[in-house]
């Protein structure tokens, strides 16, 4: 069985084979690929690049194919990306086409470069349709309608990034009604996608995730007491500006709470250079800090690599996941196969991943304060709390077993197989 891959990122296992560095994005394809292998299924992985360079090539017993695109996030459909799809699906000849995600525009054009519903399977991530409905997250309207030097430029404040999520959802919604099959995880995705084409077939696979986080486990004695940590905070929808609002609450309790937030600092103004780049949002987060006196609690850590997110997990006291919508958001299964505690908003798909006062706690998204609730809660908490990080990594091993994860896709894969025979 022959199954080509199409990816939003250039996998690791490729940047590897070309000498170049991995995004510290997409841990859970990559963790994929690794448990299919030897399983006897071939992977042809495609994957778009900027620019007019294209590569081939082998990672291992991987093929590779890049296919250019004339940037990152296309806002109408280029019916050369589709043509440059069908050369790599007429090199690779593959029998099943997988898809991973719909945000993005090549999705849709594969689904009609290969042209067989009945052998196209798309993995949901996100669904770009109802992200838009929560893209603004309770940030006030001078912040939505703001436009910094950095947004008129790149004209690409907070309505002009929700309006390409709302364009890019016509193609994702085209794409799903021309395919056969669906992969999805949690309740909220299955609504989401049966709400667009009720007659695709829906298939459950949870996700593997990177390798390391299998291993190690989060200590009470080793981690930095009174620390929070938040994976993501560059844009609304990730929610880092609850996160603010709730820590002067926190720190009436632990005046030596502190805030760790991956990723580019985006409140970052030392230079003119970085005054000129600063969004809307950077500049609401930067004012939330000034006001509330924050100022020495938040820190930036820049990109983590997979082994620097890890050790960011395994240091902070608590995980905080303040999202106004996710699906099913890796952050939180890595933090729970760490067995670390964790307070994550209870959107999306996410009461698929952990039972509340269990395994984490859940909080209304937009009740900050809860935030602030939970967090004290898990500081005021010595060694007992141990027993709620052990219970999620129990359940998050069980939910993200390499070997079960990949069993259940090879058996969709085999599903595919047997429909598209008997539809020829």
């Amino acid at each position: 069985m022959r199954v080509l891959w199409v990816c939003n990122i250039m996998l690791p296992k490729i940047a590897r084979a070309l000498g170049r560095d991995a995004e510290p994005v997409g841990g859970w394809m990559s963790g994929l690929l690794d448990a299919l292998e030897g399983s006897g299924t071939v992977i042809g992985v495609a994957y778009p690049s900027v620019g007019t360079e294209t590569v081939q090539g082998m990672a291992g017993d991987t093929a590779y194919y890049s296919f250019c695109q004339p940037s990152p996030v296309l806002l109408s459909y280029d019916a050369g990306v589709e043509a440059r799809l069908r050369g790599i699906i007429e090199a690779f000849q593959p029998d099943l086409l997988h898809i991973f995600g719909t945000e993005y525009v090549h999705s849709l054009a594969a689904v009609r470069a290969f042209g067989r519903p009945e052998r196209t399977l798309i993995g949901i991530q996100g669904v770009l349709s109802a992200y838009a409905e929560h893209f603004m997250a309770d940030v006030p309207l001078w912040v939505q309608k703001g436009r910094t030097f950095r947004d008129i430029v790149k004209r690409d404040n907070l309505i002009h990034q929700r309006e390409s999520f709302l364009i890019r959802a016509e193609f994702e919604r085209e794409a799903l009604r021309r395919t056969g099959h669906v992969l999805g995880r949690t309740d909220w995705d299955k609504a989401c996608t049966e709400q667009i084409n009720p007659r695709a077939r829906y298939h459950f696979g949870n996700e593997v995730l990177r390798d390391s986080f299998y291993e190690g486990e989060w200590e009470w004695e080793r981690c930095e007491k009174h620390s929070l940590f938040v994976s993501q905070g560059s844009y609304p929808i990730k929610g880092l500006h609850y996160v603010l609002k709730a820590l002067p609450r926190i720190l009436e309790h632990y005046p030596d709470a502190k805030v760790y937030v991956a990723g580019g600092d985006i409140t970052k103004k030392e230079t003119l250079q970085d005054r000129l780049r600063m969004s809307s949002y950077g500049k609401y987060i930067c004012r939330l800090i000034e006001e509330n006196g924050l100022e020495g609690h938040v820190e930036y850590t820049g990109f983590l690599d997979e082994a620097a997110m890890k050790d960011r997990f395994l240091r902070s006291h608590v995980f905080v996941s303040p999202s106004s919508i996710e699906n099913s958001p890796n952050s939180v299964g890595e933090a729970m196969l760490l067995g670390m505690p964790a307070v994550v908003s209870d959107v999306g798909g996410v009461k698929n991943l952990l039972t509340h006062e269990r395994e984490g706690y859940l909080y209304q998204a937009d009740a900050w304060y809860m935030i602030a609730y939970y967090v004290n809660k898990v500081f005021a908490m010595e060694n007992e709390i141990q027993a709620m990080g052990a219970a999620a990594r129990r359940r998050a091993q069980a939910t993200h077993s390499r070997e079960e994860n990949s069993r259940a896709l090879l058996a969709v894969y085999e599903e595919l197989m047997e429909n598209g025979h008997a539809s020829e």
